[in-house]
This record gives C-alpha cells, structure tokens and sequence, in this order.
C-alpha cells in the first residue's frame, strides 16, 4: 500500500472509529457486515462483530469500508412532524387481476319487498290502470369490489329509468299549486257568466311531480363463518334521485346454515333503522328466506331457479299490518357472461299495499277501508270523462251512502297480485 492509500485510510478510519457498525468489503468478495473498527496498524486494521469476537486482516486486501445506515431513533418514529418517505405504490403485479364486477341489465319494472319500483308509479303518470306487466323500462347498473378480503362485501346499484322521465300534468285540473285543489269549476263559472271570477296567473294547469326517478342502492356486508353456518351483518340504504324523497336505511342480519347446501338458504332481516317521513316507517321488519341451486355450473349455458319468501312485521307504525310481502320465484339462464331471467313476484297479503302511502288517495272518496285489497284505478280518477261520469252519479243518487257506493264501484280495481318482470344483460370483471 503507497503513502496515499495509507493516509486515506488512516483518515476514513478516524473517521469511522466513532461510528456503531460498519461494513467491510474485501477485494475477493467477502463481506462483513455491521461490525465495529477496533486497533489498526500500518498493514493490517483489526474489527469485532456483534458476538464479540475480534478480526484481523490485511489493508491492502480492503476495497471498501462504508457506513451502515442508522435505524432511527423510537422518537422520530413517532413523531408526525418529521418528513417521512411517502408509501409507494404496490407493484401492478401485486394488485388483484380485477377491481370490479359489473353487471348491467335492462328490465321493464322492479320490485323490492313487494313493492313495485317502476311500473304502478308509471301507472299514476300515465293515467293507465295497475297492471300485471308494465313497460317502465330502465336501465341497472351493479358495481361489486373485488379484491376485499373475504369476509366483506360492497355493492352499489343504480337503477335508471329510460322512460317517462319529466313529470306531467295527470290530473288536469286548474290549480294554484301542483297537486293542489281542483279549481275547474272557477274556470266554468267564469266562462258562463263571461266574467273572469279567477287569477288566470296563478290558477292555470300544472305539471304534477310523477317523473320516474333513479334509485341508488347500497349495500354494506361482512360475513363471519362458523361450524353453525355462516352470519352477516351489514347494511342497505337506498336513495332517490329526488329532494322530496328521503333516503331508506336498514341495518341487514343473515344466516347461512351448514345444511341443505344443495339448496343455499339463506335467512335474512332487513330492519328499518331510519326515521324517514316523521318515523312512520321506523322500526318495521322484513323476514326473507331465499333458495337457490346453480345446474351445469362451470358451464357455457346454465341455469339457475330460485324462490324468495317475504314476510313483513309490519307495515309501518300507523296501519300495523302484518302478512307475507312478497313470494317470488325467478328463473335465470346464463350463456357465457349473458343472462336473461324471469321473475314473478306474488303479494299473498295485497292488504299491505292498500295504504295511502302506498297507493295514494286520488279518488273522490278517500280509501275508507284499507283491508278489502282495492284501490283507486288511476285510469277513472282525472279527466273530462271520468268527471262527466262521476257527476252524473253524483246527481242521480237518492243519498250519500248510494252515492259513495256507486262512485267507488266505478273508480275502484283490485290491487294487483302478481307483477312480472323480466331481466336481460350481462356480467364482466374489469
């Protein structure tokens, strides 16, 4: 070793000598790792290593002595202020294949919990009376994470509409306000005395609010498996695209026994936790037992039936109407990542939807008797004709009681039992 290699090594190891670890490297490769510079002579430079155990070797054998890198103190760990490296980002090849499953479908009406979404709103809209199939056509798109761990599931469900979006005038009246009181007879007393006997500013027709809206869905689950089967908690809320509407909110239990496999049923509560509508529908209950069995799984084409029973407790906390909100068989065939079903969702207790809630009073008697499963056909309620009809009746009864009777024999219908439905679209991971 010349005079300057000596020099600059006696000067890096000064410089060392006060240092915990160092690491040496020598010219044939060897490393020694996080060791302690002790005595060095002219020739040779002598180290220990964390046993304790004392090391000579040659200068001129070293190619490099570096100095490892602290560990960090505990208080600058904890402490917020002190600028930290920022986290990188996971390699591409460590995040999952996918992040979503979308499934998209187009259908002509819904139903959650034996209640039409679409197709009756549609009704009212349209001034057609409630039917068994409708044609409000909307459009559903469901996004599922991927990639949570197993226990959690997230969903989130946007139903368009794609049809009858802007509200229209269905009643016909001459009004102040939308949906107020009917004021034709304003209109016809002033054309027969030739005197304008109203504001013709603020009594006109008016658009009533009977557009068809979107919904948003939400759903929130984990879901723990036992030996006694699998248990989930979680929730559901539901939101419409409208300020008058206030959101729906359930807190959801499941339970997923270990037997009857074959058949996967599942018994579930959705128990109403929002006080929406000044808390009438607070606290109500829906029990729900689905079956279901996938044939030809792994398959190009299959097809999977399957059955939802409903049972509500109750209604809301004004009628306290208990009985089976809905029992709906669907059957669904798949061809690759394509699907159609049919559904048929049967109310076994249509008393549960003869509620001014529910279908609301737009007859010229209010429902007096919310038990016999009847409702006001929305066809015979407005308009020129069902207005000469229903006058008539009213002139030419004897009495109010005869006069009632036969004015809601004519607007009545039955609440319809049985809607159908039918969805067709496709399912894709992204």
């Amino acid at each position: 070793m010349n005079f300057k290699s000596g020099f600059f090594y006696l000067i890096f190891i000064l410089l060392l000598s006060n240092l915990q670890a160092v690491t040496i490297e020598t010219k044939t490769g060897k490393v020694f790792e996080s060791v302690t510079l002790g005595e060095e002579t002219e020739t040779s430079l002598e180290f220990s290593d964390s046993h304790g155990i004392i090391t000579r070797i040659r200068k001129d054998s070293i190619k490099k002595i570096s100095e490892d890198k602290p560990l960090g103190t505990p208080e600058e760990s904890a402490d917020e202020s002190i600028p930290m490296p920022m986290p990188t980002q996971p390699k591409k090849s460590e995040l999952p294949e996918h992040s979503i499953l979308l499934n998209q479908s187009i259908s002509n009406d819904g139903a959650f919990q034996g209640a039409s979404l679409f197709g009756e709103r549609q009704s009212r809209r349209n001034s057609e009376s409630y039917k068994s199939f409708s044609q409000a056509w909307f459009l559903t798109s469901s996004v599922d994470l991927l990639g949570l761990p197993k226990q959690f599931q997230v969903s989130i469900t946007a139903l368009n509409p794609l049809v009858d979006r802007t509200n229209t005038d269905s009643d016909l009246f001459f009004q102040s306000t939308s949906g107020g009181a009917n004021q034709n007879k304003l209109v016809t007393n002033s054309i027969n005395s030739g005197t304008l006997q109203y504001d013709s500013n603020q009594v006109k027709p008016r658009k009533e609010k009977n557009a068809l809206t979107d919904y948003l869905f939400t759903r929130l689950n984990y879901e723990h498996t036992t030996k006694l089967g699998s248990f989930g908690f979680g929730f559901l809320f539901i939101n419409v695209n409208d300020p008058t509407y206030a959101m729906r909110g359930y807190q959801t239990l499941s339970w997923r026994p270990p037997f009857l496999t074959y058949l996967n049923p599942v018994f579930s509560i959705n128990n109403k936790m929002l006080s929406e509508y000044g808390g009438i529908f607070q606290g109500d209950h829906n029990y729900r037992l689905s079956l279901g069995h996938e044939f030809f799984t792994e398959k190009l084409i299959r097809i999977t039936p399957s059955l939802v029973v409903g049972y509500q407790d109750v209604n809301n906390n004004q009628n306290m109407k208990k009985g089976f909100s809905d029992i709906s068989p669907r059957l669904q065939f798949n061809l690759s990542n394509y699907f159609i079903a049919f559904n048929y969702m049967y109310r076994a207790t249509p008393a549960l939807a003869d509620t001014k809630n529910y279908t609301p009073d737009i007859g010229v008697y209010a429902d007096s008797n919310q038990n016999d499963g009847k409702t006001i056909d929305p066809s015979k309620a407005y308009g020129y004709k069902n207005t000469l009809i229903t006058d008539s009746i009213s002139s030419n009864s004897p009495n109010e009681l005869v006069r009632h009777y036969l004015t809601d024999r004519y607007q009545q219908q039955h609440i319809v039992r049985g809607i159908f439905f039918f969805n067709i679209g496709y399912t894709v991971r992204i």
